[in-house]
């Protein structure tokens, strides 16, 4: 049966239109850059707000290292420093500082592409292209149903239709990655960031009241000589402080091991979001694009 005589391929040309002109009409208006910059708005404020955090954490955690108590408890010398227990932290810290700063450079490129794909021009170019094409497309369909196709009109049409279809990845790949990009963090995401966020930002808290309690140990050492009863005061006074130090470097270890796991949560959450994700959904572009290619001029390309 020759397909010519039914109504399928002429069914298929008229589908291709419809969706050549939905895109046409996407591509005119804004309301998709619109709501792509929402959700890229979103997505750089939690990035700056986190890579602030993790800043702040590093300089608490800097004061706090440098720390020393130094105690005489029952006349022994004793000195404590919390700074062997913040040591992996803050080495972690520093690293996940560098995350992010690689994460809010991702997401300035984004917005750097996201203007190209809201430019005016570009809009009015993927309109123009489209719009040729599908003339062409059609010219060419009817002039081959009473065989008068010209013969480099098929050359002209798939160059056409190739600069078409890299224009449209221009022009949409990057805001439609955006979105999807926040569909997934909302749905996967979300509770695993803002559970990290807030244990970071109470650790953050807990580091800087720790910070403010510690005895100034210069000043004591400093002080004139006491006497007999007054060094035995200091004595009880020493191992009390001793004791009460103790506990809170307990507390600051437990705190770590905390922090360091909602700091690994957290590069997961921006490693995805502005670099793995990012990148999968151009290449899923790429694929359609090739597809889309093969499937208007057959199996030969």
């Amino acid at each position: 049966m020759d397909l010519r005589k039914d109504g399928r391929p002429r069914l298929r040309r008229w589908a291709t239109a419809a969706l050549l002109l939905l895109l046409v009409a996407l591509s005119t208006i804004t309301s998709i850059d619109r709501y792509a910059e929402r959700e890229y708005e979103a997505l750089f404020q939690r990035a700056f707000i986190t890579f602030a955090l993790a800043r702040t954490l590093n300089g608490l955690i800097s004061a706090v290292q440098g720390t020393e108590l130094a105690l005489q408890p029952a006349g022994v010398g004793v000195t404590l420093t919390p700074g062997e227990v913040l040591d992996p932290v803050n080495d972690l810290v520093e690293r996940f500082s560098w995350i992010m700063l690689g994460a809010t450079i991702s997401l300035g490129i984004q917005q750097v592409l996201l203007d190209v794909g809201q430019w005016w021009g570009l809009r009015m170019l993927v309109a123009a292209l489209g719009l040729a094409w599908l003339w062409l497309r059609l010219r060419r369909a009817t002039a081959a149903e009473n065989e008068q196709a010209p013969g480099g009109a098929a050359a002209f049409e798939k160059t056409l239709f190739q600069v078409f279809i890299v224009v449209l990845f221009v022009r949409f790949a990057v805001p439609v990655a955006v979105i999807a990009n926040e569909v997934l963090y909302e749905l996967f995401l979300e509770s695993r960031y803002q559970q990290s966020q807030q244990v970071i930002e109470s650790a953050g808290a807990d580091l800087e009241q720790a910070s403010a309690q510690m005895p100034d140990a210069e000043a004591d050492a400093d002080a004139e000589a006491p006497g007999l009863f007054e060094s035995l005061g200091r004595s009880l006074s020493g191992t009390r402080d001793a004791l009460d130090f103790r506990q809170r470097l307990e507390s600051i270890r437990q705190r770590t091991g905390e922090v360091i796991e909602h700091l690994i949560q957290l590069s997961v959450v921006f490693v995805l979001q502005t670099a793995l994700l990012p990148i999968a959904f151009l290449w899923l572009f790429l694929q359609l694009a090739r597809q889309a290619f093969r499937r208007a001029f057959g199996n030969k390309n």
